[in-house]
């Protein structure tokens, strides 16, 4: 029976790389053993740092929900002063935690009802001038509230035009385009005010007595400036 050659590794194969790669690492790690020493006390600083900091931010978010309940008591029993003084201090206790956009919504809230509109503005600016979540369109029209009862009839159109471009929700698209409209009516802007009117109209289905309404507004804002 013929004898099987025999088979050698060549020079350079995996295994043999991976081996010369191994003691060359143990060779560079026994040289540079002050230095691993560093860099391993300097990874778990940064490891005990970052469980410091989610501890930090779980617990301040706890903090901040329980504060904000107390406020929602205040305002259930009517002591409005009171919860706009606790807003207040919220605001600069947790600014930046999940719960500071509803204590500016909140607070902005009051600062209307309040008659106070440029305090509102201050207040709801940051969150509401340009939205795009949720909860910023919602302080979009209160702030926007708060520039027209601030007779700042121009900003207060763009606010409601940008809820207009940009919510998903029917409601607020609407409301947003009738209070925009309705300001360009009032400044003498009819021309401009029957072109919101008319995106009201398209935007429902035929027949709807809303279409109808708005349709009633355009005929009016027409038969006005034709006498």
């Amino acid at each position: 029976m013929a004898r099987q050659p025999r088979t050698h590794k060549s020079h350079g194969e995996p295994d043999d790389v991976f081996v010369a790669k191994v003691l060359h690492f143990g060779k560079w790690a026994e040289a540079n053993q002050q230095l691993l020493t560093v860099l391993g006390v300097v990874v778990a600083i940064g490891v005990l740092g970052l469980v410091y900091y989610r501890n930090y931010r779980t617990n301040l978010n706890q903090q901040a929900s329980g504060e904000l309940e107390q406020v929602y008591q205040s305002v259930s029993i009517q002591d409005l002063e009171g919860a706009r003084g606790q807003l207040g201090t919220f605001l600069d206790r947790y600014s930046g935690t999940a719960f500071e956009a509803e204590a500016r919504l909140v607070l902005g809230d009051l600062y209307l009802q309040d008659g106070s509109p440029q305090q509102a503005q201050a207040v709801l600016r940051s969150l509401g001038e340009s939205p795009r979540a949720p909860i910023e369109f919602q302080a979009a029209s209160l702030l926007a509230a708060a520039l027209e009862e601030d007779r700042q009839w121009s900003e207060a159109e763009e606010v409601y035009l940008r809820i207009a471009d940009r919510s998903d929700l029917d409601f607020q698209v609407r409301n947003a385009l009738a209070a925009a409209a309705r300001i360009r009516r009032e400044q003498g802007d009819t021309e401009g005010a029957i072109q919101l009117y008319q995106r009201l109209v398209d935007g429902f289905e035929d027949g709807d007595p809303q279409q109808g309404l708005y349709q009633m507004r355009i005929e009016e804002i027409q038969s006005s400036t034709r006498i």
